[in-house]
């Protein structure tokens, strides 16, 4: 599923690719994934306007038309933006032309992703009961609402209304990175501990951010190019793959100590 980096990734796109430009023609492909609105709405609050910023908040992108609407983009499992001259996306559920005659579609093949219209972005996230966006976030913020709990520290850092945008993966690399157990209870860290999540949750975003989500190039001191069975921890120890209230998880058991 596209995490923050995902989303941040797509926003730049959007905005390099899609910006000021007028909408011509809106066709809704699947109209399964909109919510809140219709084919019609859809189609009549984008057409004869222009993109002229965008947002992201957590897993959330939000496209502001010259309207004063905002087209609300949450790209489920397997959605991402494509731009182009042909229109040769594989899995349109909603194409945009512009003037220029270039497509943006939202691909989607799973179509778990969702597509919505808004005139007020923060209410809609508000609505949505979203913690605070995990790039943007102040470390006063971030052991308030998590220090003190019980929960698992992975399923804690997972839970989108505690804190918005970390999905599976990158839940591990900050664990890892911060030398703690997914399963350790956030009751249970101590100060240095908690700066560490923080400071490794920051540099882990950006530093995924800065090379465009791509899993692959990231460093080599970095559990995720790594993660996969038979995997070895970047030390060189063979990777740990635990459950994690049913999320999989990828540790390793020298460097991340279950805390007893």
């Amino acid at each position: 599923m596209p995490e923050l980096p995902s989303v941040e990734t797509f926003k730049r796109y959007f905005d390099k690719t899609s910006l000021l430009q007028p909408i011509t023609a809106v066709t809704v492909i699947s109209p399964e994934i909109l919510v809140g609105t219709s084919t019609t709405q859809m189609r009549e609050s984008l057409e004869g306007h222009e993109f002229i910023e965008s947002l992201r908040y957590g897993k959330y992108l939000f496209g502001k038309l010259d309207n004063e609407l905002f087209l609300i983009m949450h790209f489920g499992m397997t959605g991402f933006l494509h731009y182009d001259k042909k229109n040769s996306s594989r899995y349109p559920r909603l194409l945009i032309k512009f003037s220029s005659g270039n497509f943006l579609s939202f691909d989607d093949a799973r179509k778990f992703g969702k597509l919505g219209l808004t005139r007020n972005p923060i209410e809609f996230i508000k609505s949505r009961g979203l913690g605070p966006d995990a790039l943007e976030v102040n470390y006063e913020d971030f052991r308030k609402i998590l220090q003190g709990k019980k929960g698992m520290m992975k399923s804690l850092l997972l839970n989108q209304n505690i804190l918005a945008g970390i999905g599976n993966l990158y839940a591990d690399e900050i664990l890892y990175q911060s030398r703690v157990h997914p399963m350790t209870p956030a009751n249970l860290l101590n100060d240095p501990e908690w700066e560490r999540v923080f400071s490794a949750m920051k540099k882990v975003l950006q530093k995924a951010i800065d090379h465009h989500d791509k899993i692959e190039s990231l460093p080599e001191s970095y559990i995720l190019p790594h993660r996969h069975k038979g995997g070895e921890c970047p030390e060189g120890y063979p990777l740990k793959i635990i459950k994690v209230g049913g999320r999989t998880t990828f540790l390793c058991p020298h460097r991340q100590k279950m805390r007893k």
